[in-house]
């Protein structure tokens, strides 16, 4: 099989060792992490409900519980310990326009290898995991559980939808799932204070996709993994181009006016697209599909 094209399951499990050169995920607990030696990672509260006791002078009159108080006719107040996990949910495009690169791997497995790293990232600190795996016309939901019950379940999602590519690509059938659909059936199902992973390259994002990611954000904390081939970079003065997308053709000649205005076409499309998400509140991480995925991953998460 060749791995530039789709990912196999040896290589998901392989990275298991790889994930823990990684850093926790944006506001996530370090593990052995000491009370008192951080700031509260959650949004809000951050806490879980303990138990009563009654009120003692001195005590923050915001915890007394005023049913148990009106029901014991003396003042109790409600204690809490801080929650010391927080859940992730990985958001993971595997359609075709993923399926592409012009060296080394193609989009659509650098983010399958992401979110293999994510997922065993998750297993190795104990936090709760779910996913959202989804191509063209389908998706694959897996609800937060702990990594023990669900990581291979999301491991086994994007492998699926991975190795689908290679023989939907001839065809190129008409995408009826966008990110914007995708957005709304995963809201329904992410814990407020979850850590969010969007891997893809944001090619269909619009107006509505950002209001969704805008109402995540105020109850969740978002990365997006945008997903990028470098050729803009690397075109060559003069010479010949083809280019085929959804069924049409195209092949010109190449002159350095033309490269120049092809690399600040796509640089400015990349900055535009990372200002949107920025404003949003979203934490991006531009992914370059051929350079070492554990590097950028370091810089980014």
């Amino acid at each position: 099989m060749d791995s530039a094209l789709q990912v196999d399951r040896d290589t998901l499990m392989a990275l298991a060792g790889a994930a823990r050169l990684l850093s926790n995920p944006p506001g996530q607990i370090p593990p052995g992490a000491l009370a008192g030696e951080r700031v509260s990672r959650q949004q809000g509260r951050g806490l879980n409900f303990d138990s009563l006791r009654r009120y003692q002078p001195g005590d923050d009159v915001r915890l007394i519980d005023w049913q148990a108080t009106a029901r014991l006719r003396t003042p109790w107040i409600r204690l809490y310990n801080e929650e010391r996990e927080r859940p992730v949910f990985l958001i993971v495009d595997q359609r075709l326009d993923m399926y592409f690169s012009t060296r080394g791997q193609t989009k659509s497995v650098a983010a399958a290898k992401i979110a293999g790293l994510l997922a065993w990232r998750s297993w190795h600190d104990g936090d709760r995991i779910g996913s959202l795996v989804f191509g063209d016309d389908d998706l694959s939901l897996q609800k937060c559980r702990s990594p023990a019950s669900n990581l291979h379940a999301v491991l086994d999602d994007v492998l699926r939808y991975n190795q689908a590519l290679p023989a939907r690509y001839p065809a190129e059938p008409p995408a009826t799932v966008t990110l914007t659909s995708v957005l709304q059936r995963a809201s329904q199902l992410i814990p407020s204070g979850a850590w969010v992973a969007v891997l893809s390259d944001f090619h269909d994002l619009d107006a509505p996709a950002e209001a969704l990611l805008a109402a995540l954000r105020r109850r969740c904390e978002i990365s997006a993994f945008v997903t990028l081939d470098d050729l803009h970079l690397r075109l060559p003065s003069h010479g010949d181009l083809a280019a085929r997308y959804q069924g049409h053709d195209a092949a010109f000649s190449l002159s350095p006016h033309l490269q120049g205005a092809i690399q600040q076409s796509i640089t400015a499309r990349l900055a535009r697209l990372e200002n949107r998400l920025t404003r949003l509140g979203v934490r991006v991480n531009q992914i370059v599909v051929a350079q070492d995925l554990i590097k950028q991953l370091q810089k980014g998460v």
